[in-house]
């Protein structure tokens, strides 16, 4: 996992040529060579006061070793310090993910609604579920934002449904030691699909609006708009008080009639391509922000390698810090062993299960 995780800068200090040793002892060299052309019959001619030779073979010198890579700033201090180079550096590779996230440590969630988390009593079914960490939906398919957001888009297209803050409730549990986690559907949209933002909806090959088996409709990664609009949210969300953020439907379709999508620019036969679009997208705006980024995707999307989503195992290890499944039937042995394979460890795979009581409980086991 990436770690998106995206980004380290490393500079090299190049050699810069000086005086001193080495260059004396080169120009004896060419001195002695010079004698030689001379007394092999070659010729000079004086020239304003100097010599100058006739062209010769160019002449590859190898400098003494001990000169060779000697910082300027400790020239004559001895003949030991070579600078690194880029191949002898040991540095690490550029990451996907951002370079200052926070560290991701295993927890156990409860689902809460917003209802609860301003009511005051997440608190309680924290508790009541054993849990350490709780998730909130505020985003859900039909578009609309459970926080008074500052976006302009969200505002000119309507989405904003509730104008109550969240920060005093968010930051009442965040001092009770309680993990905090906000869910965002992206692309499983019903208020930008009927707006059909930048020609952005997912058609069927009849012409139609697609519909996946939930009876909801899709706007595609493809559009820059509505990939730019998804970003602004979650870096707004990212200064409010969650500690993770999870994107759902961060990606194409993968439930329902998906064969009868009609091909095009908004569904291209190449998914993964536009979907990493997004996710680099989302995880260069979050760098530097103190917030987990996480994806939440189906266990048979992953058995299958993510071919329709666009969102494939690889994908989901060099962008994301946890990967939340639901396994929907999928064999969790199986889907542990994807994530693994594709080096997701252990702390960033998470699975729903259901308690006795109903209640959605999301746990490492």
């Amino acid at each position: 996992m990436v770690s998106v995780r995206r980004r380290n800068r490393m500079g090299y200090k190049g050699y810069q040529g000086r005086g001193g040793g080495s260059s004396g002892w080169v120009r004896a060299l060419v001195w002695v060579l010079a004698m030689l052309v001379v007394g092999a019959g070659g010729y000079l001619l004086a020239q304003n006061g100097g010599i100058s030779l006739p062209s010769l073979p160019t002449i590859q010198i190898q400098l003494p070793t001990g000169g060779q890579n000697q910082d300027p700033a400790t020239d004559g201090e001895g003949d030991g310090g070579e600078t690194s180079s880029p191949e002898d550096s040991t540095s690490p590779e550029p990451s996907a993910t951002p370079s200052q996230a926070p560290a991701v440590t295993e927890i156990r969630a409860v689902e809460v609604t917003l209802a609860q988390l301003l009511d005051g009593s997440a608190q309680r079914q924290v508790e009541q579920a054993d849990c350490d960490a709780l998730v909130v939906e505020v985003k859900g398919n039909q578009g609309t934002l459970q926080w008074p957001s500052q976006v302009a888009k969200a505002q000119e297209w309507g989405a904003v449904a509730n104008q109550q803050s969240l920060t005093d409730a968010l930051k009442a549990l965040s001092d009770q030691g309680i993990y905090l986690v906000a869910r965002v559907d992206c692309f499983r949209d019903q208020l930008l699909s009927v707006k059909n933002v930048d020609n952005s909806l997912l058609m069927t090959r009849g012409g139609n609006r697609w519909y996946d088996s939930m009876g909801k409709s899709w706007v595609t990664p493809v559009s820059q708009t509505v990939r730019d609009y998804m970003v602004e949210l979650c870096v707004e969300l990212s200064g409010m008080g969650f500690d993770e953020l999870v994107l759902d439907s961060a990606y194409f379709p993968d439930q329902g009639e998906v064969h009868v999508l009609a091909q095009s620019n908004n569904y291209p036969d190449a998914r993964t391509a536009p979907v990493e679009t997004f996710w680099k997208q989302v995880s260069t705006a979050l760098e530097g922000k103190d917030v987990v980024l996480s994806a939440q995707v189906r266990g048979d999307s992953l058995l299958n390698g993510g071919t329709t989503t666009g969102m494939t195992p690889q994908l989901l290890q060099a962008y994301t810090q946890r990967v939340w499944v639901t396994l929907d039937g999928a064999d969790q042995t199986q889907v542990k062993t994807v994530l693994t394979q594709a080096g997701v460890d252990a702390a960033g795979q998470i699975v729903e299960h259901t308690a006795n009581n109903g209640q959605k409980i999301w746990t490492q086991e």
